[in-house]
C-alpha cells in the first residue's frame, strides 16, 4: 500500500485543500494517509520553509504548492508504476521466474 504523508502548517489553506483532494482518492484506491506540521520539526522547517504543501509518497517528493487534483492523481498512478513488478504478481499469487 502506498503511504502518503502531506507536509502542512497549521491554517495553511492549500494544504487543506490538499488533504481533502487526498480524502477523496483515498476512497478510490486505498492508501495510507498521514498529515505532518512541519512546525514541530525542525529538519522539515528548515528543508521545506514556506513552500507547503508538500505530498510525499512513499518518502519522495511527488509535488508541491498548489495541487490540483490531476497533479495528485497523476503522482499516485506514477508511484504504483514505479513498484517492483514482484508485488504485482504476489497479489495473484503468482513468483516471478528469475534466470
Amino acid at each position: 500500500m502506498l503511504e502518503i504523508t502531506i507536509l502542512s502548517r497549521p491554517d495553511c489553506h492549500l494544504c487543506e485543500v490538499v488533504l481533502k483532494i487526498a480524502r477523496r482518492l483515498q476512497e478510490e484506491a486505498p492508501f495510507s494517509l498521514t498529515k505532518v506540521d512541519i512546525d514541530n520539526d525542525a529538519d522539515l522547517a528548515r528543508r521545506y520553509g514556506t513552500r507547503l504543501p508538500v505530498v510525499l509518497i512513499d518518502q519522495v517528493e511527488a509535488c508541491a504548492g498548489k495541487i490540483t487534483e490531476g497533479d495528485l492523481r497523476r503522482a499516485l498512478k506514477k508511484a504504483r508504476w514505479r513498484r517492483p513488478i514482484s508485488r504485482i504478481l504476489s497479489r495473484f499469487g503468482l513468483t516471478p521466474i528469475r534466470g
